[in-house]
Parts: structure tokens; sequence; C-alpha cells
């Protein structure tokens, strides 16, 4: 399972800006990574006009468009769990950010293995106050830990099979 990391706060604060330098530097180090993102507002990541949109407009449920080296996929859709989303994204990351949610986050029960709330008065990491400009380096530290110690323990797992 993908280490989960929650990052929560006001509009505006800075918690796409973390996720976005989170990453980068996480990529740059190979580990896989997912995004799922609440929006309060309704939006549409596709173009007018295009015939992704007229399928969409001309009542269909579902709607994949593929393409050499990505997908985009828009459903008619609710949720009402954050683990019917956590579901949806590919098996094999490595890291999944939760931007938002705050309140389904809490009524999970998938562990969220690393916490940040990002406030006025500063950031703190799973309760922990951080200087902002720390914010970023001591959480790829923290999922870096995790993931260093799952491949761990999956590899001692394999191990302890392998010899019977």
């Amino acid at each position: 399972m993908a280490v989960v990391v929650a990052i929560h706060g006001p509009s505006g604060s800075g918690k796409t800006t973390l996720i976005e330098q989170l990453t980068s530097r996480l990529v740059s180090r190979g580990v896989k990574i997912g995004v799922i993102k609440h929006t309060h507002k309704g939006f549409s990541l596709d173009q007018h006009g295009k015939d992704s949109q007229r399928f969409w407009e001309s009542g269909a449920q579902a709607v994949l468009a593929a393409g050499p080296q990505e997908l985009f996929l828009r459903q008619r859709s609710a949720w009402s769990h954050l683990s019917e989303l956590l579901g949806l994204l590919p098996q094999e990351l490595d890291c999944v950010f939760i931007e938002g949610f705050t309140r389904s986050v809490a009524a999970i029960d998938i562990p969220v293995a690393v916490q940040v709330e990002i406030a006025q008065e500063g950031v703190r990491l799973n309760g922990q106050a951080l200087r902002g400009d720390l914010a970023s380096a001591a959480v790829e530290a923290a999922v870096m830990g995790h993931l260093n110690h799952d491949r761990v323990a999956v590899a001692s797992r394999a191990g302890h099979h392998g010899r019977r």
C-alpha cells in the first residue's frame, strides 16, 4: 500500500506549492506519486469544443481520452468515502498526497502515515511544529522513512517465505 500523506490548510496557505515541491523531489528519487485534490467547486479538465467534451455534454456517463503518454477519465459519479477515491488510483504508486478532505481523512480506515497542517501560525508535521522553510525537506524525509521501512518489511517477509 502507498504511503498516504494528508495535507490540510486554508485556501492560499501553500498546500499545492508544498505538494508540487515534494512531488518533484520524490520523483527525482524514483518514487511514484499520486495526488487526490479536493475541490469545493465544479471544474473541468476538458476543453470546450473538443470531442471528449462534446461526448460529455451529450450525456455520456464516462469519457476516457487516451494518448500515447497519458489518459484522462471523466465520469459522472458521486463518492461517499475517500477510500473509494484512493481505490481509483494505480496500485503501483509509492506515495499518495491528499490535499484537503480534512473531515474525510479523519474518518477513513486507511492509515495516514504523514499528517501536515499548514496554518498562519506555521506548519505542523504529525503534530510537531516546523519552520515553514523546512517543511518540504521534513515531509520528504518522513515519506522516505516510511517507504524504506515498508521495503525492508516486504523484503524480510519475502526472504522468510523463501526459506521454507
